[in-house]
């Protein structure tokens, strides 16, 4: 996913080499803040940030390097605002490469069984159910209707797949270039991303900062065959503030105390269990695109079989989900008497998981 930093495209610290988009970026002919200046780029913005990449692998060099790069797909052009608000008039449009324009036309994703196509299906889920009935409103019609695809229509799940052809290519195109300089089994590829996606679950598309399990959820794909056996898959939990002591682990680097992150090397390569039972998810509605999220705020925590969800404007709507037996969250059995004390232990789970973030305690105390 981007790396969002408003519509500032200059240099952040610790890069030697830089090429920023502004705001939401443009997909084809972008604009690139790089060398000092803004300028447009003729190409398709995967395939441009990708020559970059490649660009960098072949200088010459004594060290090791490291690459981050944040595509721009699968977003859609759009313009957004200082303020963090997007114009609204302006229909969502998903550009795929023009080689890949109408590779998936003729397919048909297979949907969830949560998904459902009105609020009246919603149960067991009374912020929700309130929150999207606003998003009905007329008000919000009015304001938002281009862009809000309920449900995400399948003309933009084929786009959005479109668009990630390119990606898988520019992806294979760097590990070719590692391959031919010699550098491909010395090298630790990461394969992640920022968030996932509602395709209807729940009666939802692009709100996609909620806790349900379709937005948390994230791919991440280690390759570093010196550490990490291949067909190696570890089913623990783990959280994104885990890849940089990760990372330094791999590098024999020191992890300081002052990441809240844990390194994921020894539960991959020689079996242990994760460092995690339990992770915190939380969100603060501060940004302007959603106005009817605007207060949905949530604390959540997920174990392997459970996962609590407390909103912290409504605590009389918490919603807990049996992950084992439910994986879908259809069903909230925060008031079934068969699942306090799953309920009681999430609870307090909730109390130190939210401690150790603001630092009072340390992991594990």
């Amino acid at each position: 996913g981007k790396w969002h930093m408003g519509n500032d495209p200059t240099p952040r610290p610790g890069f030697d080499l830089w090429s920023g988009i502004p705001g939401q970026g443009r997909t084809i002919n972008p604009e690139l803040y790089e060398n000092g200046e803004l300028r447009e780029v003729e190409g398709y913005i995967t395939d441009v940030l990708t020559d970059r990449a490649v660009e960098f692998m072949r200088q010459e060099r004594e060290d090791p390097f490291a690459i981050y790069i944040a595509h721009k797909a699968v977003h859609p052009d759009s313009k957004q605002y200082d303020d963090g608000s997007v114009n609204s008039d302006e229909p969502r449009q998903y550009v795929p490469a023009p080689r890949h324009l109408g590779a998936y036309e003729d397919q048909v994703f297979d949907r969830r069984p949560n998904v459902i196509m009105s609020t009246e299906e919603i149960e067991g889920k009374p912020a929700l159910k309130r929150s999207l009935e606003y998003r009905e409103s007329p008000e919000i019609m009015a304001e938002f209707g281009p862009m809000l695809d309920l449900g995400t229509a399948e003309a933009t799940i084929q786009r959005r797949a479109e668009m990630v052809l390119a990606v898988d290519e520019g992806i294979g195109r760097m590990m070719d270039t590692l391959e031919e300089l010699g550098e491909l089994d010395n090298t630790v590829i990461v394969f992640t991303s920022d968030n996932g996606f509602f395709f209807g679950e729940h009666w939802l598309s692009h709100e996609r900062r909620l806790p349900y399990e379709e937005s948390i959820r994230m791919p991440l794909l280690i390759r570093y065959p010196p550490a990490v056996a291949a067909g190696t898959v570890v089913s623990d939990l783990s959280l994104s503030v885990d890849v940089a002591p990760t990372m330094l682990d791999f590098a024999g680097a020191e992890i300081g105390d002052h990441l809240q992150g844990r390194s994921l090397v020894q539960a991959m390569g020689a079996g242990d269990p994760s460092p995690r039972d339990a992770v915190l998810v939380e969100f603060y509605t501060y940004e302007n695109p959603r106005p009817w999220l605007m207060d949905m705020d949530y604390k959540a925590v997920r174990t392997q079989d459970y996962k609590l969800i407390h909103w912290v404007q409504h605590p009389s709507e918490r919603e807990l989900y049996h992950l084992a037996e439910d994986p879908y969250e259809m069903v909230n059995v925060a008031d079934h008497p068969d699942h306090q004390d799953a309920l009681r232990d999430l609870e307090e789970r909730m109390v130190q998981l939210l401690a150790e973030a603001i630092g009072v305690t340390r992991p594990g105390s």
